[in-house]
């Protein structure tokens, strides 16, 4: 008869841990790319408000959904950050799928030509 009260094999808890750290990268990832998407939004909210609203209103407006957007991107990395130094820790520094570098420099670049699109439609 097997003992089904035996501890887990260090196989399976490892099995445990990449399934719940991949599903948190999914997440965290999705979280990205909200935020992105509510960045982007600005500059939408700047193509329907500039004809009939004073310039401070649109500017403010579409600010608000720029900032909210980063702020969204900026903690999604920061708790990847987080959560990768976790599970390196405990597989002993094993490479992952997306390195932090990569996903930081995407999401940095994405930031820059969203910015980059309002500043020159505010400036001309």
């Amino acid at each position: 008869m097997s003992n089904s009260s035996q501890p887990p094999s260090d196989e399976s808890s490892r099995l445990a841990l990449d399934n719940t750290h991949m599903a948190a990268t999914r997440t965290l990832f999705s979280l990205v790319r909200t935020g992105a998407g509510i960045a982007g939004a600005g500059a939408l909210v700047t193509d329907l408000l500039i004809k009939g609203w004073p310039r401070w209103v649109v500017l403010t407006l579409s600010s608000a959904f720029v900032v909210l957007g980063y702020s969204l991107m900026w903690s999604a990395l920061k708790t990847g950050r987080r959560l990768r130094a976790q599970v390196e820790d405990q597989q002993h520094g094993e490479a992952f799928l997306f390195p932090l570098r990569k996903v930081t420099v995407w999401t940095l670049s994405l930031q820059f030509l969203i910015v980059t699109v309002l500043v020159l439609y505010f400036l001309g």
